[in-house]
C-alpha cells in the first residue's frame, strides 16, 4: 500500500509541475501572528542559499523579489538554445517561458526561440490533461503576451477547455481520478482568476471556492492522497489570493487556524518549507510555499496576482544625513513600494504619510524632516542606465524600470554626483592618481541638469581621505595593490549633506606580480609587462595557480582589438549595437564587442571581403597603423632616414610607421630595422602599449 500511495502522490505532483525539485531542510514551525512579508523574504533567501536548481525555484525566488543568480540565467539560456527546440510536452515550454519572464526577459523572443508561439500552437496541449491549459494561461498572462489571430489555442479556447473539465462539485481532478484534488483546483483557480469578470468564469470560480471550503481540514489544511502537505495549502492560497479571496479570512478559518497558519506549520527554522509533517526534507514544499506567501503579499497590497507581469528588479539605497542606512535589491513597479519592500528586508522603520498631494516619507528610523531647522527632509532620485533622471512626480507615482537605482536620501539642496573619473583609470601601486568629481542639479529654467565641479567634498579610498579642490579634484598618493570602494560624500555636522553619497570601485594594480614564466620574458620588456599588467592594459594567461604571461606567443588581431579598447578607455557609448559587420566575427564571442567598438571608432578595419580574420597574427606595421589612427598622429612627415628596411613595408603602412617611429612609440632593433612584417609577440605589444599609455597619461 505504501508503494502505491507514494507513486500516486509523485505522479500528481509531476503532472502539476512537470519538474523534480531539490530537498528542503527541516526545522521548527513559525510563531503565531506572523509577519508574512519578513517570512517571505526569509523563505526566498533560503531558496537562494540552497541553490536555484530548477526553473520553479527561479520563478519563486523572482516572485519573492530576489534577483536571479547569473549562473542560473546562463544555464537557462543554454537549455533553451540546445534542448527546448526538441521539447515534446507543452508543459516544458510553459515552464521555461515562465522562467524567462521571471528573469525579466521576453519569452516570445529569447535565445532565438519564440516560446510563446510553441505554446499557443501546440498540438499536444491536452496530452497531460488540464495541466496544459492551466499553465498555458499562466505563461501567457505572466508576461501579458500577445497571441496570433490564427493561433490553435486562444485564451478563450484555453479558458473554455478548463471550464469543460470542472467537475460537478466544483473541483478539478487529475486524469483517472474520481475525486477532486486541492492542488489542481487551486492551480485552475489561479489560471482562471484574470477572467473572473466573465459570468461563466465567475460562476466556475465560486463553485471551486465552495469546494475548497468543504475540503478544508480542522487544522486549516487539506488532505490529498492520504496526507496533509504544504503543496496543497500553497496552491489553494495562490488560487484564492489571485481570485480576490483572503486566505487568512474567517471563511477559511477552522478551529482558529486559517490557511496561512496552516502553511506556516510547515516552516523550517532556516526559513524554508517542508513537504509534510513531521518536518523533513522534501523537494516540493519550498518553492510552492514561497509562491503562496508572495501571492498573499500581493493580495494584501492590492498589487495584482502572482502571475501578473513581474515588477522590475531595482536597487534601493537609503542614505541618512550622516551615513548609509541600508541597501538592497527588490522588485517593484513604483518607487514608494520599492522603498517599503527594501526597508522591510533591511529592518528599517519607514513612516509614510498620505496627504492631498500624495504619499511622502515622514521619517526613516526616527529621522524626521527638519533635523537641521530648515527645509531639509527625505527626498529621492533615480539613476537609470548610468544617468540621473529628474522625477516630476511623488514616489508613490514614479514608475521604475529594470536596472534602476532608487536613492532615498536626507537632503536640502543636496546635489547628485554626475561622474567620478580616476586618472589613470587603473593606477599602479607605485603611482599617484587623481579623482575628478562632478556634481549636478536640476535647472528648472533650462529643464536640464547643470554640471559643475564638486568642490569641497570628501573622497575616501583605503582609509585615506582627501578633500576635492576648487576644480573638484582630489589628489591621492600611491595606495597598496588591491580593490577598494572609492566613496564621495558631503556630510556636515550642522546641515544636510551637500552631495548624495556615491561609491565606485577602484582597482590598484600590483607591479610586484610574479609570473609563472617570468624567466622567459626578455629583460627589455619585463618592466613594461609588469606595469602594463598592473595598469589593467594587458592580461595574463593561466599558469598553474600563478598568472603567466606567455611572452613569445603571437598576438592575434582579436586580442589587439581588445587591447586597443582598454588602452583608450572606449566603451559601448557611440558604438553600434548591431552585430559586427565582419562575417567572421562571431556574435557573442569574447572579442565581438571589442571589434565592434574599435571599428566604430575608426581604429581598426577589416582585411577586405567583409572579413576581419580575428585569429590572424598582428604584424608590426599593422600595429603602427592602429596606433597612428588611435592617437591621431601626424602622418605627413616623410623623413625617416634611420629606418633601414622601410621599403619592405606595405604602402598603406609607411606613413604610420614613420609617425610612430619619430614619436618614439615604436622603435626598431639595434640594427636600425623596423621589421614591418614581423608578427608581434605579447611582450613586444606590452612595450608598445605602455609607451602609448604613458603618452596618453603623461
Amino acid at each position: 500500500m505504501l508503494k502505491v500511495f507514494f507513486n500516486r502522490t509523485m505522479l500528481a505532483l509531476l503532472l502539476a509541475f512537470a519538474l523534480i525539485l531539490p530537498a528542503a531542510v527541516p526545522a521548527a514551525p513559525a510563531a503565531a501572528a506572523p509577519d508574512t512579508a519578513s517570512i517571505l523574504n526569509g523563505a526566498g533567501q533560503a531558496l537562494l542559499k540552497a541553490g536555484i536548481k530548477s526553473d520553479w525555484d527561479a520563478i519563486a525566488a523572482s516572485q519573492a523579489g530576489h534577483e536571479l543568480p547569473a549562473s542560473y540565467l546562463s544555464k537557462l539560456r543554454t537549455v533553451i538554445e540546445k534542448e527546448a527546440p526538441a521539447f515534446r510536452n507543452v508543459t516544458d515550454f510553459e515552464r521555461v517561458a515562465m522562467a524567462v519572464t521571471a528573469a525579466g526577459e521576453d519569452a516570445s523572443s529569447y535565445a532565438g526561440l519564440n516560446l510563446i508561439e510553441r505554446i499557443y500552437n501546440s498540438d499536444r496541449m491536452l496530452n497531460q490533461g488540464v495541466n496544459g491549459p492551466i499553465y498555458a494561461l499562466l505563461a501567457l498572462d505572466y508576461g501579458n503576451y500577445e497571441i496570433s489571430a490564427n493561433a490553435k489555442w486562444s485564451r478563450e479556447k484555453l479558458v473554455a477547455e478548463l471550464l469543460k473539465n470542472q467537475s460537478a462539485d466544483g473541483s478539478f481532478a487529475f486524469p483517472g481520478d474520481k475525486n477532486g484534488n486541492p492542488d489542481l483546483t487551486g492551480s485552475a483557480l489561479t489560471a482562471l482568476a484574470p477572467y473572473i469578470g466573465q459570468a461563466e468564469v465567475k460562476q466556475a470560480g465560486e463553485r471551486a471556492v465552495a469546494w475548497i471550503k468543504s475540503q478544508q481540514n480542522k487544522d486549516g489544511g487539506f488532505t490529498s492522497y492520504g496526507e496533509s502537505s504544504s503543496e496543497s495549502v500553497a496552491q489553494v492560497i495562490i488560487g484564492l489570493a489571485s481570485a480576490g479571496y483572503d486566505p487568512a479570512g474567517a471563511e477559511f478559518t477552522r478551529n482558529g487556524k486559517n490557511l496561512i497558519d496552516s502553511l506556516l506549520a510547515f516552516r523550517n527554522a532556516d526559513g524554508s518549507f517542508a513537504h509534510a509533517l513531521p518536518l523533513a526534507p522534501n523537494p516540493y514544499g519550498a518553492y510552492q510555499s514561497v509562491q503562496a506567501l508572495a501571492a498573499y503579499e500581493k493580495f494584501k497590497t492590492g498589487s495584482g496576482s502572482l502571475y501578473t507581469k513581474p515588477a522590475p528588479a531595482v536597487t534601493v539605497t537609503v542614505e541618512g544625513p550622516e551615513s548609509t542606512l541600508g541597501a538592497g535589491v527588490t522588485r517593484a513597479v513604483y518607487a514608494m513600494d520599492a522603498l517599503t519592500q527594501a526597508a522591510s528586508a533591511l529592518k528599517l522603520n519607514v513612516d509614510v504619510k498620505e496627504m492631498s498631494f500624495g504619499k511622502y516619507i515622514n521619517s526613516i528610523n526616527g529621522i524626521t524632516g527638519g533635523k537641521y531647522g530648515g527645509y531639509d527632509g527625505w527626498m529621492y532620485a533615480v539613476e537609470r542606465k548610468g544617468k540621473w533622471i529628474n522625477p516630476s512626480v511623488g514616489m508613490g507615482e514614479f514608475k521604475l524600470e529594470a536596472g534602476d537605482r532608487l536613492a532615498v536620501f536626507y537632503g536640502n539642496g543636496t546635489k547628485l554626483i554626475g561622474s567620478v573619473d580616476v586618472s589613470p583609470r587603473q593606477p599602479r601601486d607605485n603611482q599617484a592618481f587623481a579623482v575628478e568629481v562632478k556634481q549636478q542639479e536640476w535647472d528648472y529654467t533650462a529643464n536640464a541638469f547643470t554640471v559643475t565641479p564638486a568642490a569641497g567634498v570628501t573622497v575616501k579610498a583605503g582609509g585615506v581621505t582627501v578633500t576635492t579642490d576648487a576644480y573638484g579634484v582630489a589628489s591621492f598618493q600611491p595606495l597598496p595593490a588591491g580593490s577598494y570602494d572609492l566613496s564621495v560624500t558631503g556630510y556636515s555636522a550642522s546641515k544636510a549633506p551637500s552631495v548624495l553619497k556615491h561609491t565606485v570601485k577602484l582597482t590598484v594594480g600590483n607591479t610586484a606580480v610574479k609570473f609563472a614564466d617570468e624567466s622567459k620574458i626578455a629583460p627589455w620588456a619585463l618592466t613594461s609587462v609588469k606595469n602594463g599588467y598592473a595598469s589593467g592594459l594587458i592580461s595574463g594567461t593561466t599558469g598553474g595557480g600563478k598568472p603567466a604571461f606567455s611572452p613569445k606567443q603571437e598576438l592575434t588581431r582579436a586580442q589587439f582589438a581588445s587591447l586597443a579598447v582598454r588602452l583608450l578607455g572606449l566603451d559601448e557609448a557611440g558604438a553600434p549595437t548591431a552585430p559586427s559587420a565582419f562575417s567572421d566575427v562571431k556574435a557573442g564571442s569574447w572579442y565581438e564587442s571589442a571589434v565592434r567598438i574599435a571599428s566604430a571608432h575608426g581604429i581598426i578595419s577589416g582585411v577586405g571581403g567583409g572579413k576581419f580574420l580575428p585569429n590572424a597574427p598582428v604584424s608590426r606595421q599593422d600595429m603602427a597603423v592602429i596606433f597612428a589612427r588611435a592617437l591621431k598622429l601626424d602622418t605627413t612627415d616623410a623623413d625617416a632616414p634611420s629606418i633601414k628596411d622601410l621599403r619592405s613595408a606595405s604602402a598603406y603602412a609607411v606613413s604610420s610607421i614613420i609617425a610612430v617611429h619619430n614619436s618614439g612609440l615604436m622603435v626598431g632593433d639595434a640594427n636600425g630595422s623596423f621589421n614591418p612584417k614581423t608578427t608581434v609577440s605579447r611582450e613586444m605589444a606590452a612595450v608598445a602599449i605602455l609607451n602609448v599609455y604613458e603618452r596618453l597619461n603623461g
